[in-house]
């Protein structure tokens, strides 16, 4: 067999196992799934927990990497531009969630 053979013939054995897989994949994707999870659920969680904990660590971390960089002589305004947005984002997403009747 010539190089070119050997390349061909690997090539195409590649081809026909991720196209086996493929195929195997379609038809376990296709099965009924039972249960499940509520979506209110997740987002209950999301607006109580992890909300009100990013609002509370972002500011944290912002402080202290603002006073290192102070300390380095480097600006103190990216660190506040960052937790006041960051802050805006995790207390304005529990707003929104609230909004739309979750939490």
């Amino acid at each position: 067999m010539t190089p070119t053979h050997s390349r061909f013939r690997s090539l195409a054995i590649r081809f026909s196992l991720v196209t086996g897989a493929a195929l195997a994949a379609h038809s376990a994707l296709a099965q009924t799934v039972t249960g499940g999870v509520d979506p209110t659920t997740g987002l209950t969680t999301l607006s109580s927990w992890i909300f009100g904990l990013v609002g509370v660590v972002i500011p944290t971390i912002c402080a202290f990497k603002g006073a290192h960089a102070v300390a380095e002589g480097r600006h103190l305004a990216p660190y506040v531009g960052t937790a006041i947005g960051g802050s805006v984002l995790a207390y304005g997403g529990r707003y929104l969630l609230q909004h739309y009747g979750v939490g």
